[in-house]
């Protein structure tokens, strides 16, 4: 049974496994307090980094039913929780990962998705929510406006066609209205 503290971090990492949309899960041995702190502050806003034990990540991974987690932990762990900014995040810890030579990303888990370290950093080729909804927007907008522009198209050319006919007909003049008798 886990202590009160344990219990609490396996509750909180549990709710942070649910609530994000990607947990990148990274090794970082060989990193000093004053780097991890560096890295916390280039992902704020972006993710949020947790260092804890495996066998705690282990079990809140259970209990937010992504057992599948637990194949990317292996040596000292610390664990960038994205919840919105996917391809800022990914970016922000692969110039990091760049940088220091030290750090490593070994995998992450995308929804119910394991993702090899290798393929962790496609996505941050990842379009945002309001890029992705400009994208949908555009994609029906497009034949919309091709369709209100045919339909109109075709409208004008009704509209001379009749305009002819009646010109044809009758000289395009209407009569003027018979007087009453008196």
């Amino acid at each position: 049974m886990p202590t009160r503290e344990k219990a609490h971090t396996i509750d909180e990492l549990t709710a942070l496994l649910r609530g994000s949309e990607l947990a990148v899960v990274t090794n970082y041995r060989g990193l000093n307090v004053a780097a991890l702190s560096q890295l916390r502050r280039t992902l704020r806003g972006k993710a949020e980094l947790h260092v804890t034990k495996n066998t705690l990540l282990i079990r809140a991974a259970n209990a937010a039913d992504v057992p599948q987690l637990a194949q990317l932990l292996e040596g000292p762990t610390a664990v960038a929780f994205v919840t919105n900014d996917i391809a800022g995040s990914i970016k922000a810890l692969n110039d990091f990962a760049r940088t220091s030579r030290i750090l490593t990303v070994t995998g992450a888990l995308f929804g119910p998705s394991v993702v090899p370290a290798e393929r962790v950093s496609e996505l941050a080729n990842v379009p945002t929510r309001p890029q992705l909804f400009g994208q949908v927007v555009g994609n029906v907008q497009g034949p919309l406006n091709n369709l209100v522009g045919s339909l109109n198209g075709l409208l004008s050319q009704l509209v001379y066609a009749l305009q002819g006919y009646a010109d044809k007909q009758g000289g395009g003049e209407t009569p003027a209205p018979a007087e009453a008798p008196a």
